[in-house]
């Protein structure tokens, strides 16, 4: 480690801090420090004594916690014991407005595992997914999201992040303009035999129910034969962050885009679909085509910020959803991951 920043925080003071070197209260302290890779994100907030209840601790230092949060957008609580979903799901209420958010509008399968707990995505474990912000293609999307690792794998399966803050300025401004003008729209297609069906996106069997949905929603929609669904969705490519104002890489343009699919997977695909009949694909938001240049060097601009850590069991790791983007790394064996998102934002529809 290359002499990382290190703060001791006590309980039950809020934000009480002590330099390394100093004697450490026995009230339950806690460290903050970088990991040994020695990248600012995620901050490794993590017990410097034993006995340490993050529930317990996070209740009374919530304003710290937001503060560090706010400095940093990425936190990894560590060595902390948390075995069960239940006390993942305290920890989320006690350091959010208590309200946890509903997966709806689905891009992936997901299964429930508590009171608005999900499994991570249901994913093929040898196959890679994108950094993407969680909901940019939402109304109204998470300021947090939570991930608690339960069980590692036996190789591989981190969760690597970036923050979209630098992606934005890693962008070359003739694209990021092109974006921020015309926005970005989302097709998706349902019911075709590829991918989710409507039903399991939208958590009904009740066509009206999706369609008060997509109205509420500003998503445009099309019944088709044969119980099949098309809708699209326009959205800004940028946002500003709502408490600094910070422009933000916040869309789905590139992650959803056909380009990015696997070759294979796309080579199907393409066999059976032209490109609006793809189960998801992206275009500017006046529906003019997306160049594969273009998305590959926002691909690039998202790998250039990427950071990878490797899990832990009872690892938390909690993040500005707005700020920073998340993924997924192939992995070997079982591995148990599950995420919860809170305070709900609704963004502008204009910078």
């Amino acid at each position: 480690m290359n002499d990382p920043k290190l703060e001791i925080v006590g309980i039950p003071k809020l934000g009480y801090v002590k330099r390394k070197g100093i004697t450490v209260s026995q009230e339950g302290p806690i460290k903050v420090e970088c990991l040994p890779c020695g990248q600012s994100i995620p901050q490794v907030v993590q017990s410097a004594v034993d006995g340490v209840n993050l529930v317990d601790w996070a209740a009374s230092n919530r304003e710290f916690i937001e503060t560090l949060l706010l400095k940093h957008r990425a936190i990894l609580f560590r060595n902390f014991n948390v075995k069960a979903i239940t006390e993942f799901e305290q920890f989320v209420k006690a350091t959010s407005n208590g309200e946890l958010l509903e997966y709806r509008d689905r891009s992936t399968p997901r299964t429930t595992q508590g009171n608005r707990i999900y499994t991570s995505t249901v994913h093929p474990a040898a196959q890679r997914i994108n950094l993407h912000n969680e909901g940019t293609y939402w109304l109204k999307w998470p300021l947090k999201i939570y991930f608690c690792c339960l069980s590692i794998s036996q190789q591989g399966g981190e969760t690597p992040i970036a923050d979209v803050r630098k992606v934005y300025q890693r962008i070359h401004p003739e694209i990021r303009d092109r974006f921020i003008e015309k926005k970005m729209m989302l097709v998706r297609n349902y019911n075709d035999g590829f991918g989710l069906t409507w039903q399991d996106v939208y958590q009904t069997n009740d066509r009206a129910e999706v369609e008060k949905y997509c109205r509420n929603n500003l998503i445009e929609f099309e019944w088709k034969d044969g119980d099949r669904l098309q809708t699209y969705q326009i959205r800004p490519a940028v946002q500003k962050h709502p408490q600094t104002g910070e422009l933000l890489w916040f869309n789905h343009a590139a992650f959803f885009h056909y380009t990015t699919l696997e070759a294979n997977i796309r080579e199907v695909l393409l066999s059976e679909f032209n490109e609006d009949g793809l189960p998801y694909n992206t275009y500017y938001g006046d529906g003019t085509a997306i160049k594969p240049t273009d998305v590959e060097h926002i691909c690039q601009a998202y790998q250039q910020e990427k950071v990878v850590f490797s899990w832990q069991e009872g690892d938390i790791l909690m993040l500005d959803n707005m700020s920073i983007a998340h993924g997924r790394e192939p992995y070997v064996g079982e591995r148990q991951v599950v995420v919860a998102m809170s305070e709900a934002f609704i963004g502008s529809d204009s910078l």
